[in-house]
């Protein structure tokens, strides 16, 4: 169980976590995973295509367009992870991430 925060302005315990960078950078992350996957696209595609050739060439397709959007997630996905474990160690050591509900004062970590 995490410690209670306590507000340092207002003594409120009534604290909520703004986690600006943390959310930014899981975004900027996902679309610069996905972006930046373009050799895993590629490669998911072919393989796709490869094991739908077995049904034929619209299987190719299918299998074409479902490993290139694997690709493209698992980029993604990955990009996100970074991005918000780098936004987290932000938002904990640069930003006041800590706001007080009943008195509206922002504060760094305690």
């Amino acid at each position: 169980m995490s410690p209670t925060i306590n507000c340092p302005k207002c003594q409120s315990t009534k604290v909520i976590t703004r986690n600006s960078a943390r959310k930014a950078g899981s975004a900027v992350g996902a679309v610069a995973g996905a972006a930046g996957s373009a050799a895993a696209i590629w490669g998911g595609a072919e393989t796709g295509a490869s094991l739908g050739m077995v049904a034929g060439p619209v299987g190719s397709i299918f299998g074409g367009v479902a490993g290139a959007l694997m690709g493209a997630l698992l980029g993604g996905a990955a990009g996100s992870i970074a991005g918000a474990t780098a936004g987290e160690a932000i938002d904990n050591n640069v930003f006041d991430n800590h706001e007080c509900v009943d008195c509206g004062h922002t504060f760094g970590r305690p």
